[in-house]
């Protein structure tokens, strides 16, 4: 059954005078028809109804055989008094509000398309951000930057931007730094350079001494430089590779409880003309290789924006700033593929100027190092 929407829009109403007009107009005061402005002229009676009531009086005009015109007096106006309008007003309110609480769109900004392509990966199998999300399902910056940073070694940091429906991620790789070794042809053990929990191994040369799940201590072999060859026979071979283990680092915090927050805006294209004197506030990401002739006044790059501001640490700032602060310092001070897997905070105490604590980290590391294979091994 089809609803009738609620029409109270004025119609005017306007029929030849004859006999059967009163009696017309009685019919429509039975079906509930609401009669207006009634106005007895010399040769025609004038009245004004809903236009919900136009298909009644048509049906009576027929039965009657009346001369009846019909006007509607509120056709122009934009927002008419019907239930249409009503529903419309209502959708045009709700479905805003209704939007807003989801995230529709998640990008990512990286220096290159294949690290874009890496965060993209973890971005749908590991934090299964699938648009539309719910934003109250969406987990928290900390566990984002976490994951991304778990399963791409490279980077030092993720910047996480949001605005409104939209999330922009963006990875920064770390700095490359080149250690150079100096060749030697001397052959090595590895060592364990500290106590854990063995997890996986890297191994190109060499014979296991341990295995994983075994707890080794700071000095024991992990994997032997000299193989047997027969059942007195030994091979000086060298081991190389690298020997993962978990262990927990506790490190002790004091930072300022006033803090400088620098938060990246929304990467935007420019177009203008090319400025030789001082830098601006915009750091330029990319850049548009124009003609010779043209570069030297014309500039077409992409540049972000970065806002500061300064707060008052306080609790809720643990997990989205404390820890992710606490987090990047470990990692610059620990050796390359290192992987921090869990972190338990013992205490922290907010003074006036200071914040203070304790944190536990599980490290995943490369422990092992060099030890030279003596001439009698």
């Amino acid at each position: 059954m089809r609803m009738k929407l609620y029409d109270s829009r004025p119609v005017e109403i306007r029929v030849t005078r004859n006999e059967k007009v009163h009696e017309f107009i009685r019919r429509l005061q039975e079906n509930r028809v609401k009669v207006k402005e009634l106005e007895y002229l010399d040769d025609e009676v004038r009245f004004e109804i809903s236009k919900r009531d136009v298909a009644a009086v048509r049906k009576l005009r027929k039965k009657y055989h009346l001369k009846v015109k019909i006007r509607y007096l509120q056709e122009s106006k934009i927002f008419q008094k019907t239930g249409w309008t009503i529903v419309g007003l209502a959708l045009m309110v709700m479905i805003p509000i209704i939007c807003s609480q989801f995230v529709w769109d998640v990008d990512v900004e990286a220096e290159t398309p294949e690290l874009e392509a890496k965060v993209e990966k973890v971005i749908k199998e590991k934090i299964k951000l699938n648009q539309p999300l719910l934003k109250r399902r969406l987990v928290s910056d900390h566990e984002i930057r976490q994951t991304i940073m778990e399963e791409i070694r490279d980077l030092s940091w993720v910047h996480i931007i949001k605005k409104g429906s939209s999330i922009t991620i963006v990875p920064q790789l770390a700095p490359i730094t080149e250690i150079k070794k100096n060749k030697s042809d001397r052959l090595y053990h590895l060592i364990a350079a500290k106590s854990g929990v063995i997890t996986h191994f890297n191994i190109t040369s060499g014979e296991r001494r341990v295995m994983p799940n075994m707890t080794v201590y700071q000095g024991d072999v992990l994997v032997s430089g000299v193989i047997q060859v027969g059942e007195e026979e030994y091979l000086a071979v060298g081991a190389k590779g690298e020997v993962f283990a978990d262990y927990w680092l506790e490190t002790s915090f004091e930072i300022p409880r006033k803090v400088q927050f620098i938060s990246a805006t929304e990467s935007k294209w420019t177009i203008g003309f090319k400025n030789n004197g001082e830098k601006g506030k915009e750091q330029s990401l990319q850049e548009v290789k124009l003609p010779k002739w043209i570069s030297n006044y014309i500039e077409v790059k992409k540049t972000q924006n970065y806002i500061s501001t300064v707060q008052e640490l306080s609790e809720q700032h643990i997990d989205s700033f404390i820890l992710p602060l606490l987090h990047e310092k470990i990692l610059q001070s620990l050796p390359p593929k290192t992987r921090i897997k869990k972190e338990n905070i013992l205490h922290v105490t907010f003074d006036d100027d200071k914040v203070k604590g304790k944190v536990l980290f599980l490290v995943n590391e490369n422990i092992a190092k060099e030890y030279p294979i003596d001439q009698g091994d």
